[in-house]
């Protein structure tokens, strides 16, 4: 699908183009994989200091096959190797204990017609050595996965949603699957009525699933939160005054910070909200801690064609932010050092992209007042919508 090119003046909310740090330096950027229109959808730290990035490579623009990379990089993004499993989405990735890595991807099918679409998902767990050769893949029928983690029994969790057929009460069902160390499951739990998007192992082996009552059409009031035991027992079930939550993460304090459409967020260990904050126009796929007890938010605004990062302090005011012409963030990480790493989507032609990856090394400063980027009209707008089968899937 192709979106139509609207190009509109943008104004954003005081807090967006107002900063008191200087923003962190770009301290490398690399691209992957041109000839193929890639991308990245999900980076993680390595202890070795490097990353790991699980991304896509279409054989042709529009209609050609979909292939997952999985690319190993050191701490300066150069590439130490890649693998390449054909014809299957990404979704996740992490690093697992002794070395290795846990891979989610998924496969959609579509059957009838534009105005009776239906879908359908296969999703699978796919676990690699320290290279990256495959160990063993195990299926999740008529799942879409979202996240992937290990768990402390050394088991794995899957997270995401099951498609319910034409003519159901619910468009999807929020599904969180936990496996043995084999990638056979062990129990699963779902959600009627839900989709989740993200999905975190907590400091106390339960989980927190966050994403939106409805993901086709992300109304307001619909985002929302759920906590579990280590037993899959729900421990409460929030709802939050913003469209669809992206990412969430673990506070020293033990509550939950999310990244979301138009809004990040504040909750504490209860899920009761601590602050809301607005971003308008700005999708958040990517929340992460600041070592100053703030918050890293990163993300896309598709209006402009651009990516951007915006750091804040503990009560969600933003004190630096950034902008990627010409780029989609779709995922971040903190850095084993120290800053971030962004991942996702560069243009490099109205029909060429190519993964990218970029370290953020992050330093505090006196900065401008206002940040150049943000409410302007991005050299990158064309390139964006040219390529919109390269968007960041919900």
């Amino acid at each position: 699908m192709i979106l139509a090119a609207l190009l509109i003046a943008v104004v954003l909310p005081a807090g967006i183009v107002s900063a008191s740090e200087t923003a962190p330096a770009v301290a490398w950027n690399v691209t992957f994989s041109p000839e193929e229109n890639s991308k990245f959808d999900a980076v993680a730290p390595t202890a070795d200091g490097g990353f790991i990035a699980l991304g896509s490579a279409l054989t042709e623009v529009y209609g050609g096959r979909e292939d997952l990379l999985l690319v190993k990089t050191d701490g300066q993004g150069n590439e130490a190797w890649t693998t390449r499993f054909p014809e299957i989405a990404p979704a996740a990735v992490a690093e697992t204990t002794g070395g290795g890595y846990i891979v989610g991807g998924y496969n959609v099918s579509i059957t009838g017609t534009d105005e009776n679409a239906a879908y359908q998902g296969t999703s699978s767990l796919i676990r690699t050595d320290a290279a990256g050769e495959e160990e063993w893949r195990q299926v999740l029928p008529g799942m879409k996965v979202s996240s992937v983690a290990e768990t402390a029994d050394g088991g794995y969790v899957a997270i995401g949603w099951l498609w319910e057929p034409p003519g159901s009460a619910n468009d999807t069902t929020a599904a969180i699957v936990k496996t043995d160390g084999n990638g056979t499951p062990v129990w699963n739990r779902t959600f009627p009525g839900t989709a989740a998007n993200t999905g975190i192992v907590t400091a106390d082996g339960g989980y927190v699933i966050g994403g939106t009552k409805s993901p086709f059409n992300n109304d307001i009031g619909d985002a929302f939160l759920i906590r579990l035991d280590a037993d899959g027992n729900t421990l409460w079930h929030k709802n939050y005054q913003a469209p669809v939550i992206f990412d969430v993460e673990e506070t020293d304090e033990s509550g939950f910070v999310y990244s979301a459409n138009y809004w990040y967020g504040l909750v504490d260990a209860e899920g009761e909200e601590i602050w809301l904050r607005n971003m308008e126009g700005l999708s958040g796929y990517a929340v992460a801690l600041r070592s100053s007890g703030g918050y890293m938010v990163a993300g896309t605004d598709a209006r402009i064609g651009e990516g951007f990062a915006f750091g804040t302090d503990a009560d969600g005011t933003i004190q630096w932010n950034t902008t990627f012409p010409a780029t989609g963030i779709y995922a971040a990480a903190s850095a084993p050092g120290g800053g971030y790493t962004l991942a996702g989507i560069q243009y490099l032609s109205p029909d060429t992209s190519t993964a990218w990856l970029a370290g953020l090394a992050e330093t505090a400063g006196p900065a401008p007042t206002a940040a150049p980027g943000f409410g302007a009209i991005g050299a990158g707008t064309a390139l964006l919508l040219l390529l919109a089968g390269r968007k960041r899937r919900g």
